[in-house]
């Protein structure tokens, strides 16, 4: 009886050990996060289309989107280029140098190691 009971007990506590947080920005649009030597990164879910508006040089970035954070409060995405990014009591956000926000509302950055990047 106890070698029935072992392997379901094991299954029963697999998921809740495994649990994963999802970011979801105010786009729409879930993220999983990770951690990497200059810093963090967001990466969506599911493939995306962003157009991107830049008269005759205007393109379409389709694919896995990933957002990266910098240690030094830099960010960069292939869609949107180089910005900044910074957290608050309110969430966080990256600011882009083409001018797009992307932000992730009462949400918290799962990267204890960049909490230097508060905004001021």
């Amino acid at each position: 009886m106890r070698s029935i009971l072992l392997p379901f007990l094991l299954c029963i506590a697999t998921p809740a050990a495994a649990q994963e947080f999802l970011y979801v920005s105010s786009d729409g649009d879930e993220y999983r996060a990770s951690e990497n030597e200059h810093g963090g990164a967001l990466t969506s879910l599911y493939p995306k289309a962003r157009f991107i508006e830049a008269g005759a040089e205007s393109r379409v970035v389709r694919g896995i989107e990933t957002i990266y954070f910098g240690r030094s409060c830099d960010a960069f995405t292939e869609a949107f280029g180089q910005g900044t990014w910074n957290w608050s009591n309110g969430g966080f956000r990256v600011t882009f140098d083409n001018g797009k926000i992307l932000g992730f509302p009462r949400q918290e950055i799962p990267w204890d190691s960049l909490l230097h990047c508060e905004s001021r």
